[in-house]
């Protein structure tokens, strides 16, 4: 694996060499699917990852590019190929009003925008899959919006890290605070997902019954 140029200068203390041997090998996995996901909290965290020099800025832009695409694309397939279901999922009819005036106004731009207005990443692509736009298209504007995206969040991580660096002089210690913070936030998420999916397949199958 490719290691950042400072990396040498900024090894860890031998009180935390496990938790970066750690992070050296499983850090591009978790950028991989926390982006695929939802992405923010992962790509500030991967670019104070990219900081300490676990791994390269490159490497970040990568998986995170190639995660955000994967969830984008799995998005657009479900609006397309499940149509009645996607339309009455919960999350998309609240975020569908902000999604259609988006693109009224922005049109395919919105592809771009919505990266960074919360809620409506996913149901943007759903959106996309319901109107039937073509795959192609789709797939090479939110290839482009996701390194675009992926490229800010991450360098914002990283000029953050710097800072705090300056500020505190220890980046190791600020690297397990955040990974403290970044895993509770990520529990809570993650919980509050699990909770609306099983409201939703109750929802479903009441009225499935009902039909």
């Amino acid at each position: 694996m490719e290691q950042n140029p400072e990396a040498k200068d900024r090894r860890p203390e031998p009180r935390n060499y496990k938790m970066y041997e750690l992070l050296q090998k499983y850090g591009l996995w978790a950028v991989f699917f926390g982006t695929m996901i939802e992405g923010d909290l992962t790509l500030l965290f991967a670019g104070v990852l990219v900081r300490a020099g676990v791994f390269s800025f490159g490497e970040a832009l990568l998986v995170g590019t190639a995660g955000g695409f994967v969830g984008d694309t799995v998005s657009y397939l479900i609006g397309a190929r499940f149509r009645g279901k996607a339309r009455s999922l919960r999350f998309y009819t609240k975020a569908q009003p902000r999604v259609e005036k988006l693109m009224r106004k922005f049109g395919v731009l919105s592809v771009f925008i919505v990266k960074y207005v919360y809620g409506l990443r996913t149901a943007s692509a759903i959106f996309w899959g319901l109107a039937h736009f073509g795959f192609g298209k789709f797939a090479l504007l939110t290839l482009l919006s996701c390194a675009v995206w992926v490229g800010i969040l991450a360098g914002l991580g990283f000029s953050f890290a710097t800072g705090i660096e300056k500020l505190i002089g220890d980046l190791y210690r600020v690297q397990i605070i955040l990974l403290v913070v970044v895993l509770v936030i990520a529990t809570v998420y993650v919980i509050i997902r699990v909770e609306r999916r099983v409201i939703e397949e109750r929802e479903f199958k009441s009225r499935d019954e009902g039909e």
